[in-house]
């Protein structure tokens, strides 16, 4: 009798580890599904700022042309973190880099706006309106599955078996723009 009790109290806790486990990697790709939202919505906000700066690149040759390629420097890097992120989704490192090249380039397209170049004044306050419209509504999602997928992590018995299986807490991310 005592056998078949242990027998049935192992089977319970084999049981559970696997719903556990399944519902922590469920959380986990629910995160990394919701970057990708997020990966795309940059992806085609940099391609459109990307295009727009090699347009006026080619069509002029003014002394403001340097600073237009400092402006493409800060997209390529910002470019660069967002593959990292992609091969990495969750790892903390990667997406802090990512928002530190956000933040410089947001920084720069505002210096550039500032600037006294008023040829390329209308395309970067068109492409910072779209960051600021499409951004925040790309990572509400993202926001969302990361607090689920964290408080998943920290409850317990499950925060025993995420230890276990080394899973770590997703970074919530400030990509935020500002008012102009």
């Amino acid at each position: 009798m005592a056998a078949l009790m242990l027998g049935l109290l192992l089977a319970v806790a084999l049981f559970w580890a696997v719903g556990a486990h399944n519902r922590l990697m469920r959380l986990r790709a629910e995160v990394v599904r919701q970057w990708s939202s997020v990966d795309a919505v940059w992806l085609r906000l940099l391609v459109r700022l990307q295009g727009g700066i090699a347009a006026r690149q080619s069509m002029t040759s003014e002394p403001g042309a340097d600073d237009l390629q400092t402006l493409q420097t800060a997209c390529d890097e910002l470019q660069e973190a967002l593959s990292q992120v992609r091969l990495q989704p969750l790892d903390v490192e990667s997406q802090k880099v990512l928002v530190l090249h956000h933040q410089k380039l947001v920084a720069e397209i505002r210096r550039q706006l500032q600037a006294e170049n008023a040829a390329v004044r209308p395309d970067l306050d068109i492409a910072l309106n779209r960051m600021r419209q499409t951004l925040p509504a790309a990572l509400i999602p993202y926001h969302v599955a990361v607090v689920a997928y964290n408080e998943a992590l920290a409850m317990r018995p499950a925060s025993w078996l995420a230890r276990q299986l080394k899973l770590k807490p997703a970074l919530r991310m400030d990509l935020s723009i500002g008012a102009a």
